[in-house]
């Protein structure tokens, strides 16, 4: 693990560059929706930007003086937990949309034209890095710089109460979508800032959440799923308090304080 930033330090200085790098790392995550997507409208544009947005992080890691920028938000590989929870979420949030179906408050039909065969696969394949990137991106600035650059609340349940705050800021432009969508977005945060605090891992966060968005996305290439009236929120909102729960059942790993 590369060393965290110099205790020697004074403090006052240390909270001032922390709070720098976190305005950079949430701008430069929030620009490419802001300008590629919205204000310039270009879809390849807001993918370089998100994609560029990896680099900024490294470098505000090695700002903060880490010798491996991403060591700075507690990505050191851990591949096995990154699996098991992509795992998990691959399988419930599935299984969420047919519970919701049965309960009325999700409508599922086929797609007149899905994709077959090579394309399909493409398709697939695209998903699979396109939700990857602003997923790990949206970790670090939400919950891996709270955990190990600046852990302002600690390891344990203020670490997790504060990094779900932190992700409901990060979808910024959906905050107008009022109450319900910032309880669904509360609540997932919750699972996943948990996951990290009970792994020690951002990839355990990373599974999850990346796992949420590629499920969604590769249910999209073969059905036409749409939420009836406000019950796709109140069941995404069940789905992250099913997600915590299951976190909550795992075995501490040593050192953790949740």
């Amino acid at each position: 693990m590369s060393p965290a930033p110099s205790e020697s330090s004074s403090p006052p200085r240390v909270a001032l560059h922390c709070a720098l790098a976190f305005v950079v790392l949430y701008a430069c995550y929030e620009a490419p929706e802001g300008i590629g997507g919205r204000l310039l409208g270009n879809a390849v544009v807001a993918a370089v930007m998100m994609t560029l947005f990896h680099a900024v992080a490294w470098g505000v890691g090695r700002w903060l003086g880490y010798r491996n920028g991403f060591h700075a938000y507690a990505l050191e590989w851990r591949g096995s937990a990154l699996a098991r929870a992509l795992a998990v979420m691959l399988v419930l949030k599935p299984l969420s949309v047919l519970v919701g179906v049965a309960v009325g408050v999700m409508r599922v039909q086929p797609l007149e034209k899905p994709l077959m065969g090579t394309a399909l696969l493409v398709a697939a394949l695209g998903i699979v890095v396109s939700t990857f990137v602003p997923s790990v991106a949206e970790d670090i600035v939400a919950r891996g710089f709270w955990y190990r650059a600046w852990p302002v609340a600690g390891q344990g349940v203020g670490y997790v109460a504060l990094s779900a705050g932190v992700f409901v800021l990060t979808h910024v432009y959906r905050l107008g979508n009022g109450p319900l969508e910032w309880l669904m977005l509360f609540c997932t945060g919750l699972a996943y800032a948990a996951a990290v605090a009970r792994t020690g891992s951002l990839w355990g966060a990373v599974g999850l959440h990346w796992g949420w968005n590629l499920a969604n996305a590769l249910l999209d290439l073969q059905l036409d799923v749409n939420a009836v009236g406000q019950g796709g929120r109140v069941l995404s909102t069940v789905t992250g308090l099913v997600a915590l729960g299951l976190v909550v059942l795992l075995p501490k790993r040593r050192g953790s304080m949740v």
